[in-house]
């Protein structure tokens, strides 16, 4: 049985995901399975995948990176669960300094290192404005410590954690559905932790997805109906409501499961957005 499933997500990968796949069989010492999910690729990265531990689910339509990483959770046998890019370089060590902080946290995180800008590298993210768009951490130092989010790059927990707290949210296309567990995972009571020495190099897209004005507003719609309160939900609102489409988004949202996940999510939690923001220094 393995020690390790790894869920890699696949949209348009090119060479990249032989690599991402290579480099794990470089680096990782355990036995493992990596499951990826062809979220319809229009290209031949899927193709000619001959790996003895590798399971791939092929599906007939696009349906988002969010879904595809709960499908290929959902394949999973192992106890530790890594959900990474597709188009990663882990480094030598990554994955047992990552191991060693996982009893300690709900959500474990390396350093991202830019494959095109090596000199590029973040610590976690924090929220940085109204919209909920984030921005990139700097290192505190060598030892594990606390972040408020992690990029899903590449992150680690165990499958029964992430099942438990609700899988990854119903995102549209991409985006948002790292900030919004890593969020949820603090308010429920758990912890995300960064390993400033584990390193995962990151190939960044220049146009990874092609999500228009309707999937970023409803991904970020969803976030903050689902935490937020108040008037920092309002003013989150009010920052949205001046871009394209919005309007249409929030009717997608009015016909999704929202309100539901919502109740769900609030009877479970032990914390509030507003704890969040105070903890972290975020001022919305």
């Amino acid at each position: 049985m393995p020690e390790i499933s790894i869920v890699l997500p696949a949209y348009n990968e090119g060479v990249r995901l032989r690599q991402t796949i290579e480099a794990l069989r470089d680096t990782v010492k355990v036995n493992y399975q990596v499951i990826v999910v062809n979220d319809s690729s229009r290209d031949s990265c899927c193709e000619g995948l001959d790996f003895g531990n590798l399971v791939l689910v092929n599906l007939p339509k696009r349906q988002g990176v969010a879904h595809a990483r709960n499908l290929g959770a959902e394949q999973a046998t192992a106890p530790v669960l890594i959900a990474m890019d597709a188009h990663c370089v882990p480094q030598a060590g990554w994955l047992e300094k990552m191991l060693a902080e996982l009893p300690e946290a709900g959500i474990v995180a390396p350093q991202i290192r830019s494959m095109a800008s090596p000199s590029a590298n973040t610590f976690g993210l924090t929220i940085r404005d109204r919209e909920l768009g984030v921005e990139w951490l700097q290192r505190r130092g060598d030892q594990p410590y606390a972040v408020p989010l992690a990029g899903c790059a590449c992150l680690m927990m165990r499958r029964e954690f992430f099942e438990a707290i609700g899988r990854f949210d119903a995102m549209r296309c991409y985006g948002m559905e790292d900030v919004e567990i890593c969020l949820r995972c603090w308010l429920l009571g758990y912890s995300v932790r960064m390993v400033p020495e584990a390193v995962v190099g990151h190939w960044f897209k220049k146009e990874p997805f092609q999500a228009g004005w309707h999937d970023y507003l409803y991904n970020r719609l969803r976030t903050a109906v689902l935490h937020f309160d108040g008037a920092p939900l309002q003013r989150i609102l009010t920052t949205l409501q001046t871009k394209p489409q919005f309007g249409d988004a929030v009717a997608s949202l009015l016909l999704s499961d929202i309100w539901a996940r919502r109740e769900l999510v609030r009877a479970r939690r032990k914390r509030d957005a507003d704890w969040f923001c105070r903890e972290f220094s975020i001022v919305l």
